[in-house]
Order: C-alpha cells, then sequence, then structure tokens
C-alpha cells in the first residue's frame, strides 16, 4: 500500500472519529476516578443528618446515600420493578412519582410487594429515607450510544407504606462506577475503527494493483 492508495477526505473523516473516541475515553477516564473518590465520601453519608430533597438541584451527586426526606403533595404515577425485599427475597418494587408541595416531581421506592400484579394503594405524605439513583429510562439508541442518563435522586423509605415489605437497603459499597467500562468501550471502539479501516486500504490497495 502506497499513499496513493490512501483517499484523502474519507481518511480525513475517520481520523476525526478516532480521534473523537479517543478524547471521549480519556474523558470517561477521569470521570471515572472523580466517581472512586465520590465512592470513598459516600461511605460515610448514610450517618449524617437527614437533609430535604435537594429539588433546586435534583441530580445532584454530592447527596448520594445521605439520609433524605420530602413530603409527597400527590402520587401521580406508580411504577412496578423487579428487587428485593429486606430479606434478599424476590419482590416487587413500588417506585412512586410524587408531586411536591411547590409541584416540584421527585421519586420515593416505598417499598416492596409480594406479587407482580400489586400496585401500592398510597395517597401520598411525608417518605424518608436513603438517597439513590432512579431508574435509568434511557431509550435502546441512548443506550446504544452510551450517553450518559439523566437520573435525578430518589429516595428509598426507611419505612414501607401500608401493605408493602421494606426495600432492601443500599449500599454505597455496591455503587457501580460505569465509568472505567464505557472508557474501555470508546478506546475499544477507536481501535476496531482503525483495524477495519487499514484492512479496507490494505483490499484498495490489492484492487488497484490487480486492476
Amino acid at each position: 500500500m502506497t499513499t496513493k492508495d490512501v483517499p484523502i477526505i474519507p481518511t480525513i473523516v475517520v481520523a476525526v472519529a478516532i480521534a473523537t473516541m479517543i478524547a471521549l475515553g480519556f474523558w470517561q477516564l477521569d470521570r471515572a476516578a472523580e466517581r472512586d473518590q465520590m465512592k470513598q465520601s459516600m461511605i460515610d453519608r448514610p450517618s449524617m443528618p437527614v437533609a430535604d430533597y435537594p429539588f433546586a438541584d435534583p441530580q445532584s451527586e454530592a447527596l448520594l446515600y445521605r439520609k433524605l426526606n420530602a413530603t409527597c403533595a400527590e402520587v401521580v404515577d406508580m411504577q412496578v420493578a423487579g428487587g428485593r425485599d429486606a430479606s434478599g427475597r424476590t419482590g416487587w418494587k413500588q417506585i412512586a412519582t410524587c408531586l411536591s408541595s411547590s409541584g416540584r416531581p421527585f421519586q420515593a421506592q416505598i417499598g416492596v410487594a409480594e406479587r407482580p400484579d400489586a400496585v401500592a394503594q398510597w395517597s401520598g405524605g411525608e417518605v424518608e429515607g436513603v438517597a439513590v439513583l432512579a431508574p435509568d429510562e434511557r431509550g435502546f439508541w441512548e443506550r446504544l450510544t452510551f450517553q450518559s442518563p439523566e437520573r435525578p435522586l430518589m429516595i428509598v423509605a426507611d419505612t414501607p407504606k401500608v401493605g408493602l415489605l421494606p426495600s432492601q437497603p443500599s449500599r454505597p459499597e455496591e455503587y457501580e462506577n460505569t465509568s472505567w467500562g464505557y472508557a474501555g468501550q470508546w478506546f475499544f471502539f477507536a481501535l476496531t475503527a482503525l483495524v477495519i479501516y487499514i484492512l479496507v486500504l490494505r483490499r484498495r490497495g490489492r484492487d488497484a494493483r490487480a486492476g
């Protein structure tokens, strides 16, 4: 393969794409290091004083695993998702989407039902518990392109609501730092794109010489 076999514009496009992937990989590495440091600070948060739900900054990871409280003035939706109760038995998490007295939304996991068809009948009230990230609601395309999810804090109630079992405790030690994996994926994509393009150029060169 000679320089004559290398098309200029496609090569520039591929080079820009590979450089972008590598840059995203290094960005995820930096984020992963930050998240590892944040995880260390999470360990002490469950024992800190209870804080109000941060409506001004509901995605604040600075409050992950800290005790939060809020008042649910109105329940506008109730989702059911697989999970476990405090004893480790399989159950069905009941996740309420609430509105505060000022009309701001937040989510609260109010307990675990024993049956998948059970939907909690809860009209609202005060809820207090550990802050975790709300469920990942990204679509297929967002997951495929590894777009970071926008996940606000969710309160996992310490005391389950009537008719429900307590939820399995959320432990900061179990916090998963996905940024390391995302970084590896971006670097892998960059390497794959480079290898494929080199193979394409070699085949193009052989075809040109054979012609």
